[in-house]
């Protein structure tokens, strides 16, 4: 295939990706398998923020360089990741305002069955995974029910909720909008996007690039050494989690159209209507189908282990 074909391809690839990744529940790990990327998107991650591009820049050129970090496949892939972020976060910001119960139903559906899809991969000991899993989803829980009601807008915390976020391309199943949510700054970051707040955008590069160079590498680790508890302990995580995405929680300020934290779980007050309970759990049952499709196409095209990355 021409190199410039090539390129489209795996800028479309890229689209499919971001547009996953504005969506909670939604994994641009998954996608990446589904579109049969995955085990090249790990290896050139690797590559790219190791020394061996450094080494190659100082001793041969920019040209062996670019080829050892894989530039021909990351810059197309990132062009468009960006173009569909930058595209559907606008969508997306307008949609919580108006329609935020069902926006939140989605939501919902779509992580309770990436926590399925997350928890068919662990293999141990049943007894002990379970144990694993119910003590990080009862902590998770305790520790989001003390939340206060706002999280921090500090420059630090901007830069760690980045490196978190961008480790969900190492986890097919887990989402980086949903660890957004769950740190309390999916909205400030849609919203960053959407205006070009460079001074939330930037600290949030620079966190997802340290990311990329640490906790991506310590979660590699973690999933080849210890991968059935690992594997666990994140759906333990991703349980306590849904805390945060329930769509009638009770709003400190109703009319900032904001996730609160650390107030009560509400019943919805009708069946029908903007916030009754009958759309919201049609909702999220699509949802929840949507990701039991994306999953079942991306086991077709799985290795063995997707959750390490080649040698």
């Amino acid at each position: 295939m021409p190199r410039g074909l090539a390129w489209v391809g795996i800028y479309l690839r890229g689209i499919a990706i971001g547009a996953a990744d504005v969506v909670p529940g939604v994994s641009g790990g998954t996608m990446a398998l589904v579109l049969g990327i995955y085990e090249r998107l790990l290896a050139a991650l690797r590559s790219a923020t190791s020394l061996t591009p450094w080494r190659a820049l100082g001793r041969d050129g920019i040209g062996p360089a670019w080829r050892a970090a894989d530039g021909g496949f990351l810059l197309p892939l990132v062009a468009g990741i960006f173009s569909a972020v930058l595209a559907l976060a606008q969508v997306v910001e307008v949609a919580l305002v108006e329609h935020r119960v069902l926006l939140y139903a989605a939501f919902t559906g779509l992580v309770s069955a990436s926590i399925v899809v997350v928890a068919r991969k662990v293999r141990g000991p049943r007894g002990a995974m379970l144990l694993v899993g119910a003590a990080t989803a009862a902590a998770t829980f305790a520790l989001l029910g003390l939340a206060p009601a706002a999280t921090p807008d500090a420059t630090w915390f901007i830069v760690t909720t980045g490196a978190i976020a961008i480790a969900a391309l190492v986890l097919p199943g887990v989402s980086g909008a949903f660890i957004l949510v769950v740190m309390g700054h999916y909205e400030t970051v849609l919203g960053a996007i959407g205006r070009l707040d460079l001074s939330v955008l930037a600290p949030f590069a620079l966190g997802a690039i340290l990311g990329l160079a640490t906790i991506v590498r310590i979660l590699d680790v973690l999933l080849r050494r210890a991968r059935a508890t690992t594997l666990a302990a994140l759906t333990g995580i991703m349980v306590g989690s849904l805390r945060r995405l329930w769509p009638w929680l009770e709003a400190s300020d109703p009319a900032a159209h904001e996730v609160p934290h650390g107030v009560a779980i509400t019943l919805p007050s009708a069946a029908f209507g903007p916030e009754g309970w009958v759309g919201a759990l049609a909702v999220a049952l699509v949802a929840a189908g949507v990701v039991a499709i994306l999953e079942w196409s991306g086991a077709r095209r799985a290795p063995r282990n997707p959750f390490s990355s080649p040698s």
